[in-house]
């Protein structure tokens, strides 16, 4: 640290350091609007504590254990289960981090884990923190940083769906007032003065004056139309779209589904493999509380453990007929997410390690229990055993959508809709049901609307709804096109509104044939291409149906009527006016369009944008790998420059050589933070610096250069003599 008489005084340094968090805060506010990054207030606590640490001039020993720890505890809060006391998952979070560094070694960014993205996460802000430290407390500058803070936020805003205008205000704001302080502290430091209070405010407030009204100016004044075009569509067009746009992510599964749209890019990415005789979707997790954005969990329920693994019946009544079924799941070893996915009707699910299961009571979660999560990547081999549901039409055709004065059996929140849903949302639900008596053909009449040739099923143009539009109402009305999370969003709303319980579910498809397998079925691969979401639909004393409104894609629910069954996964192919050989007839038919579906759906992604972020993920890791190298690189420069600057000089033997040498060591002294003082002379200056380092090889080599430049003396002998001791010089490590 510079000496107190250079830095000014304590309160100026707090005010210094107050601007620099705000600047660098200006970085994180964003992440959540175009990345899967969550939980920012992490990062923010974090660099808001470190500057308090540098301006409490805490020594290493504090500083870097207190980050170490900080990030190792948020990484527990954000990842792992289990009391942070518990270490045994400070072993699974190292394994983790052998396994990505193995990943970076073989070019798979996309491939990190989250926790692993966070840790580098911290490290970058670490270093910023550093740096911005360095710049405003040492160089007194903050030019270049304030204009890279311009530059990303102005670049998100034209290719991301942030909306940077008030960032922008801010960023002025902050950036001017740091430039025009920062200038005076210069000016105090070239010409050692003490400037009483009274000329700080005098320069203090005309800069606040001239910046607020500057910025009430811009805010004020009339605004053009763009001059120029949107860049965007000229991007695609020059690279043939073979990047994936801004916005644009990698379909998966992930955490997060608040904010749903925008396109995706397909990733065949290996998730898990499985063996069984019958196709079937494998659930995650539901989500209640439709926000008009996407989906979240408001209550995230209790837990409770599986005893054995048996799964208690929460999705049928007993009066549906089931048929005993078995699934052996392999989960792929990087996967990076320890749920089990399971088919609806779960009895026993066998995990071939160790590991105690648990069910969250809401979202119907299954995973290990808190104490084991932190060890268990992911749940590699398992076996489940499911009761696969056959549904009777005749007994979902007596089913009457009750009143809203009736109440269900359960809690109401599967009949949640946001106070801000548009009107004609309610309106067209009620048009769409009102021509049928029953819920299930009510149900049916909203799942064949969202099938017709009026909606598409799109995955790249694909839009993000605005802040004032609600993303149901926007696919209902406006786009008519998108991907499973549209359909299945607004299936729900859409029962809903006409006052049938829903609830949105997503997990996997059953994948892609693989291999014939043996006598416990066919073997089936699922990759991130078959991440999917779909509606379940309460029938009183009937329990949860499964229903599909995505476009291509075949329900995998068995109706029959009270003659024969149809295994198509559609409302059946018989009614009890039909004969026997028109129903053989259509059941032969159904037959060959749930093959038909069935291979469009092996074809075709199938998964939701709103858990995906993978694209995203990979670009943010190479930028912020550039980045960290680009800062390694400017902090450690005094480390390197000298060899360049050697190496260019060093066999040199012309008449200028000495002169543009000793102005490259004088250049050194200076980003080493021993500049020359305008009241010194070169032998002051010279002295200065060999006093300070108990030496005399300053004072000789400025003595030589004296000679050559005002006594006219040879300067090519004169650097020959002295080449060897500039060498020392401007390699020496000054501390």
């Amino acid at each position: 640290m510079p000496h107190d008489d250079q830095k000014g005084s304590r309160l100026s340094l707090l005010l210094f350091y107050f601007l620099a968090f705000l600047l660098l805060w200006e970085w994180l506010r964003p992440l959540d609007r175009f990345t899967d990054t969550k939980h920012t207030g992490f990062f923010i606590v974090f660099i808001g504590l470190t500057f308090l640490l540098t301006f409490f001039r805490m020594r290493w020993f504090v500083t870097v254990p207190f980050s170490v720890l900080f990030t190792l505890i948020s990484v527990h809060i954000l990842f792992y289960q289990g009391s942070i006391f518990d270490l045994s998952w400070v072993s699974s979070f190292l394994q983790d981090v052998y396994l990505n560094i193995t990943l970076i070694q073989s070019g798979l960014w996309n491939d990190m884990i989250p926790s692993f993205r966070t840790l580098l996460f911290f490290v970058l802000l670490w270093l910023l923190v550093y740096l911005l430290h360095y710049w405003v407390i040492y160089q007194r500058r903050i030019l270049f940083f304030f204009m890279m803070t311009v530059a990303y936020i102005t670049i998100l805003d034209t290719f991301t769906p942030y909306d940077a205008t008030y960032a922008v205000i801010r960023i002025v704001l902050i950036g001017f007032f740091m430039l025009g302080l920062l200038y005076l502290e210069r000016i105090k430091l070239m010409e050692r003065i003490a400037l009483p209070k009274t000329s700080v405010l005098k320069w203090f407030l005309p800069l606040s004056v001239f910046i607020l009204a500057a910025v009430g100016f811009g805010l004020s004044a009339p605004k053009s139309d763009p001059a120029w075009p949107d860049p965007v569509p000229f991007l695609k067009k020059i690279t043939n779209q073979e990047r994936v746009p801004a916005g644009e992510s990698k379909i998966g599964y992930g955490n997060h589904d608040e904010s749903l749209g925008g396109p995706f890019q397909p990733d065949d990415t290996p998730v898990f493999t499985w063996q069984g005789k019958e196709r079937t979707y494998f659930r995650v997790e539901t989500k209640d509380t439709y926000t008009g954005k996407g989906w979240i969990e408001t209550d995230t329920g209790m837990s409770y453990q599986l005893s054995g693994g048996q799964v208690e019946n929460l999705w049928f009544d007993h009066k549906v007929e089931t048929e005993r079924s078995t699934v052996r799941v392999k989960v792929d070893e990087h996967y990076g997410y320890n749920h089990v996915m399971y088919p609806i009707g779960a009895k026993a699910i066998k995990p071939k390690q160790a590991v105690s299961l648990e069910m969250n009571g809401n979202t119907e979660q299954i995973s290990p229990i808190s104490e084991q999560a932190g060890e268990i990547r992911n749940m590699g081999r398992y076996t489940i055993i499911y009761n696969s549901p056959v549904y009777k039409l005749d007994e979902l055709r007596k089913v009457k959508v009750r009143n809203n004065s009736e109440e269900y059996t359960f809690s109401d929140r599967f009949m949640q809709l946001p106070e801000s849903l548009p009107e004609r949302v309610r309106t067209l639900a009620a048009k769409l049901t009102q021509e049928h008596d029953n819920m299930f053909d009510k149900v049916k009449a909203v799942e064949d609307y969202l099938g017709s040739n009026e909606f598409t099923y799109e995955t790249e143009n694909v839009t993000i709804p605005k802040d004032h539009e609600d993303y149901v109402d926007q696919f209902l009305f406006e786009t008519k096109m998108g991907y499973c999370d549209n359909f299945s969003s607004a299936m729900v709303v859409l029962l809903r509104s006409a006052g049938i319980p829903a609830r949105w579910v997503k997990g996997y498809t059953s994948g892609e044939y693989k291999e014939a397998g043996n006598k416990n079925g066919s073997i089936y691969e699922v990759t991130n291409n078959n991440a999917h979401s779909w509606v379940e639909v309460y029938f009183p004393e009937q329990g949860w149906v499964t229903f599909e409104p995505t476009k291509g894609f075949t329900n995998p629910a068995v109706f029959t009527s009270s003659d024969t069954q149809d295994s198509g996964g559609s409302e059946g192919s018989s009614s009890p006016e039909k004969t026997k050989e028109e129903q053989k007839e259509e059941k032969k038919q159904a037959e060959k369009q749930k093959e038909k579906r069935e291979t469009l759906e092996s074809n075709k992604p199938s998964a939701s944008h709103a858990h995906a972020g993978a694209g995203w993920y990979g670009t943010v890791a190479v930028l912020a790998a550039l980045l960290l190298a680009a800062v390694l690189l400017y902090v450690f420069r005094s480390l390197w420059i000298p060899i360049f600057v050697v190496r260019r000089w060093k066999r040199r033997s012309d008449q200028i050589v000495f002169f543009e040498a000793y102005g490259a060591l004088l250049k050194q002294l200076k980003r080493r933070g021993l500049p020359k003082r305008d009241s010194e002379t070169l032998r002051d200056y010279a002295k200065r610096i060999d006093g300070k380092y108990g030496s005399e090889d300053m004072s000789k080599l400025t003595l030589r250069y004296e000679r050559a430049l005002y006594r006219n003396e040879d300067s090519v002998s004169l650097w020959n003599e002295s080449r060897k001791l500039w060498e020392n010089l401007i390699k020496r490590r000054w501390s």
